[in-house]
């Protein structure tokens, strides 16, 4: 198994023990991180990939861990295409930004929340490149935020999150 991470402080690769590739925000960076790595992958060998990372849902409390198995694709036009894993899981909307009031109207933000449950910025690159090259994928997000705009410490939230992550991982 190989984690693909967008944020450093989302996971500690010395805590974990699986090989970790940070890859930064976005679906750009994901798809990207995903290419190079596939390049440097061992002739026959596949392992499986799992995304984890936060997202911000009005559906989950701050906190709790996801699994997703319907991956839609929002851009700025919230034109949509769907990938679905196998298994029981939630939706999750993977745009170009971050969802919350700041970045689109509130009446978008509500109407999108009552569509999806969680909300992120790379979860579609990598279920979209996994499935291109038949590579096995899991997509796990922890909820971050809840879409009101008033997100305070991110950063503080996301090193509870890291430890859920860990000791997630280390059960596995």
């Amino acid at each position: 198994m190989v984690l693909f991470v967008a944020d450093k402080d989302e996971i500690s690769p010395e805590e974990v023990p699986f090989p970790v590739v940070f890859t930064g925000m976005g679906k750009m960076r994901m798809f990207s991180s995903l290419v190079k790595w596939r390049e440097s992958l061992p002739e026959g060998r596949t392992p499986v990939v799992l995304n984890i990372g936060s997202a911000g849902s009005a559906r989950y409390p701050i906190g709790t861990i996801v699994r997703c198995t319907r991956i839609y694709n929002g851009g700025s036009e919230l034109v949509h295409d769907c990938i679905n894993l196998e298994g029981e899981g939630a939706s999750i909307f993977s745009g170009d930004y971050f969802m919350s009031t700041q970045t689109f109207s509130p009446e978008q933000v509500k109407e999108l929340s009552q569509k999806y449950d969680l909300f992120d910025m790379e979860a579609y690159a990598a279920a979209r490149f996994c499935q291109m090259y038949d590579i096995p994928f899991y997509c796990l997000k922890a909820v971050s935020d809840n879409l009101d705009g008033n997100l305070k410490d991110w950063r503080s939230i996301l090193a509870d999150i890291r430890v859920q992550f860990t000791q997630l991982l280390n059960g596995l």
